[in-house]
């Protein structure tokens, strides 16, 4: 019996020197993380509509359906939508994983506290805000409560006030708010400033986020930092997008490698660097069409009247031909859309400028190919060969 204890020390002690010697990603557990979404997008107020929002959220879902997200999108939201769809969204993130919250439109900031603006607030003076808009601390508090691997707030609402008539502060775009233990709050703008619609289909920050998103093996403080950058390079300095996060590991919207990493912290105790456990969660090889959602053999109609099978490589944001495609494409994509050129193989003649949009399952595409020299746009549409 002695022996037997002995024996069962020593193997208890050879287990516990090889997990030291481990990484913390071999330590960590594997399990397929679900990534779920709510995206909301409201343009269409009374007061100051907007132009970009609805794009932006609508390009904003695409483009996280097509990095593996279960995306809920709710265009020109009124107040009880907008609830509802936030306690529903917190409650199916109980099942653990990823969550994302983005929302597009007007936000507004009373006594320290960030309010985003549903299309049928009715706001007559500060105080109705409260009452009319949404407490951006409700969709923290539904991801707090949730208690699952990681929370990623982005609020591009940093629209010049509306109200700001019937206000009695001058406080203008968003306050700070401080983002709870294993979650980032991403912001279009630095807190208490605000940021313009663009000239574009999309905001200035929304269009940067999407097109660095999609670049592979970029961690989610590396995507904000280079949409930083772009974003205050375009504007001359007048914008500066803004984060606050406590995160504990990280995180990674496109990775070649399959992986994303994540900390789940304890909230009574930030563990120590050496103690931290890490969960690595591999993407199925069924998501990897998701990643890349243009790369394939594409039979295609309508362009000069005949077929032709497309060969297209996507690498980040960008698309080019393969060489076994009927015809030399390159161009690049913002969501579910692609603006590029077209030219038949050694033909520098038949030139085209091709728009193309994906569709949701990614399993067909259609749009426009327009002659560059003259004539009018053509239709064309696509399906995905196996």
């Amino acid at each position: 019996m002695t022996f037997r204890k002995f024996a069962v020390l020593i193997s208890s002690l050879l287990f516990l020197c090889s997990s030291v010697a481990l990484s913390a990603e071999e330590r960590g557990i594997k399990l397929n993380v679900e990534r779920l979404a709510l995206v909301i997008g409201n343009s269409a107020y009374q007061t100051a509509p907007l132009k970009n929002p609805l794009n932006d959220a609508e390009d904003m879902a695409a483009t996280l359906r097509n990095l593996g997200f279960k995306v809920i999108l709710k265009k020109n939201a009124d107040q009880r939508t907008m609830e509802d769809t936030i306690r529903y969204f917190g409650k199916q993130l109980r099942n653990g994983g990823v969550g994302l919250f983005y929302f597009a439109g007007h936000g507004v900031q009373v006594e320290g506290r960030n309010y985003l603006m549903p299309v049928d607030a009715r706001i007559e003076s500060e105080s109705d805000v409260r009452y009319e808009a949404v407490d951006a601390g409700r969709v923290l508090g539904k991801m707090e409560d949730a208690e699952n691997q990681l929370n990623i707030v982005i609020l591009d609402a940093c629209r010049n006030n509306p109200y700001a008539r019937a206000f009695r502060s001058d406080q203008s775009g968003l306050a700070r708010m401080d983002a709870p233990t294993g979650s980032l709050i991403a912001y279009s703008t630095a807190p208490g400033e605000v940021a313009t619609d663009g000239p574009e289909r999309n905001g200035i920050f929304t269009k940067y986020l999407i097109q660095h998103m999609l670049k592979p093996n970029l961690s989610i403080e590396q995507v904000l930092k280079r949409v930083r950058i772009d974003v205050a390079r375009q504007t001359n300095g007048r914008q500066i997008p803004w984060e606050s996060s406590s995160l504990m590991g990280d995180f990674y919207f496109n990775s070649e490698k399959s992986t994303i990493s994540t900390e789940k912290a304890d909230k009574s105790k930030i563990p120590s660097e050496s103690a931290a456990e890490t969960q690595v969660a591999s993407i199925s090889d069924d998501n990897k069409r998701n990643i890349e959602p243009w790369t394939g053999k594409w039979k295609v109609e309508g362009l000069a009247g005949v077929l032709g099978i497309w060969g297209l490589k996507q690498s980040g944001n960008k698309v080019v031909s393969t060489e076994d495609s009927a015809y030399e494409i390159k161009g690049s994509i913002a969501g579910n859309y692609f603006k590029g050129k077209l030219m038949a193989m050694g033909q520098a003649s038949y030139f085209f400028s091709i728009e193309l949009k994906i569709s949701s399952d990614g399993q067909s595409i259609k749009g426009t190919a327009t002659p560059m020299a003259s004539g009018s746009p053509r239709f064309i549409k696509g399906r995905r060969q196996e």
